[in-house]
């Protein structure tokens, strides 16, 4: 009997060395200890307990595993108790752990509009989800519905850049592409019809790969339009270098083999305990309800570089800057080989107004990080110096200061009338700029 308890121990003492390090002998596929050495090693300290007591270990395991399985049979019928209890109150969405979609929900209440989810799309990251709402609409290719498309043939129009052109919380009624298609269906002979293939937080980047995917399918615009310019300024502030996506750290965090493939994550327990019906009822009775929207959130967080108060952004800001014309460049060698004309339009932002051309503009921007305003200035400046050298890059901004009116939402977004001055604006600047370049083949006269 001896003998058997010293292989037992030795035993024991193998297996939690094993999981211990599991990691350098093999016996782990990621970093860090995953469920699979935890279970090793206690079952290794079991066995080494085994082995040492003997008969009295048997009799210890047998009160504790009583202790134990009373324990989770009194958890299963709190639980159980906890449902019953939801179920009679009647909380309202008390199983709502997502707060996106508690966001959407009241915003859909409040206004009929929404943010909506995006979905993965390839090559470009992500589209926005279907919607269909009375006053927002996205297909299931998640293009978002554009209004007063005429059914005529006419010059084909693609409308590109982020959440501005896109439609940031207006209706589709009163998106920039469908305010343009207004202003053109208005022009005696101007024959147009507009697509918005926007998406929110897209980069220039993403445009411009939505656009060689359209290209390679065959699908060929006449006029190709850009109103973007500030997401590729803030993926840059948010990640500490030009020429990256908005979110990219969240995405490579998922990517990353970081976690144990048996699907341990750091989270997963805390997780775990507020799915159950018992948290999420102590969760409504001592009144902790989980808050939709944080008040005067900043715009973008702040990449680790700009905390040190040495930290020069004139190189990234420069960097920015090249990235985005590069891709101008890029859309003029393609507007050549397939035959279509396009503009960079460059969207204002509220940072360059004041109260005077801008009621209110002081307190929209309080809570921003100076860092940041500072940034956007100095990375549209270095842009706009070389305006020279591309002459399809229209700035925007000084159309919104011919107007002393609210049309900023916040930051980057404008409200309807501002989506309707500036669709204006571009229909008699393209209306114009395609009568001279091309009055045959693209206007109908």
């Amino acid at each position: 009997m001896e003998r058997y308890r010293k292989i037992a121990i030795l035993i024991g003492i193998l297996l939690f060395l094993a999981a211990l390090f599991g990691n350098i002998i093999g016996f782990s596929s990621g970093e860090g200890i995953g469920f699979g050495q935890i279970f090793m090693a206690l079952s290794g300290i079991l066995i080494v307990l085994a082995g040492a007591f003997g008969r009295r270990f048997v009799n210890g395991y047998r009160s504790v595993a009583i202790m134990i399985l009373n324990t989770l049979i009194l958890l299963a019928l709190l639980e159980f108790s906890a449902l019953i209890l939801i179920k009679t109150i009647g909380i309202e969405n008390i199983h709502q752990e997502n707060q996106r979609e508690q966001i959407q929900t009241r915003d859909v209440r409040e206004s009929g509009l929404m943010f909506p989810d995006q979905e993965y799309h390839p090559f470009v990251m992500w589209r926005s989800a279907p919607v269909s709402l009375p006053l927002m609409n996205v297909n299931q290719s998640g293009i978002r519905r554009t209004y007063w498309v005429p059914r005529i043939e006419g010059t084909r129009i693609f409308a590109l850049g982020g959440s501005a052109m896109w439609g940031w919380m207006v209706p589709d009624s009163s998106t920039i592409p469908s305010c343009l298609q207004k202003e053109i269906n208005s022009i005696p002979g101007f024959e147009a019809s507009v697509t918005n293939l926007a998406q929110n937080a897209w980069v220039s980047t993403q445009e411009v790969t939505e656009l060689m995917l359209r290209l390679r399918s065959g699908d060929i615009p006449d006029l190709l339009i850009f109103y973007n310019g500030a997401n590729d300024i803030f993926a840059s502030f948010e990640n500490g270098r030009a020429g990256m996506i908005i979110g990219n750290r969240s995405i490579a965090g998922r990517l990353s083999v970081q976690e144990d493939q048996s699907g341990a994550s750091p989270d997963g327990l805390t997780l775990l305990l507020r799915s159950t019906n018992i948290f999420m009822l102590m969760d409504y009775l001592i009144g902790i309800e989980p808050e939709v929207a944080a008040p005067n959130v900043r715009f973008v967080a702040a990449a680790t570089c700009f905390d040190d108060p040495g930290f020069d952004m004139a190189p990234l800001a420069g960097a920015t800057a090249a990235h985005y014309l590069e891709n101008y460049r890029i859309v003029e060698a393609l507007s050549k080989e397939y035959n279509f004309q396009f503009y960079f339009f460059l969207q204002p932002l509220l940072c360059f107004e004041t109260d005077d051309s801008h009621p209110g503009a002081s307190e929209l921007l309080e809570t921003e990080d100076e860092r940041f305003l500072e940034f956007v200035g100095i990375t549209y400046s270095m842009i706009l110096d070389q305006r020279n050298d591309y002459p399809r890059l229209i700035p925007v901004q000084d159309i919104i200061d011919e107007e002393e009116m609210e049309i900023f939402i916040d930051l980057c977004h404008l409200n309807a009338s501002g989506n309707e001055k500036v669709a204006a604006w571009m229909a008699e600047y393209l209306y114009a700029g395609l009568a001279v370049s091309s009055p045959d083949t693209l206007i109908n006269q």
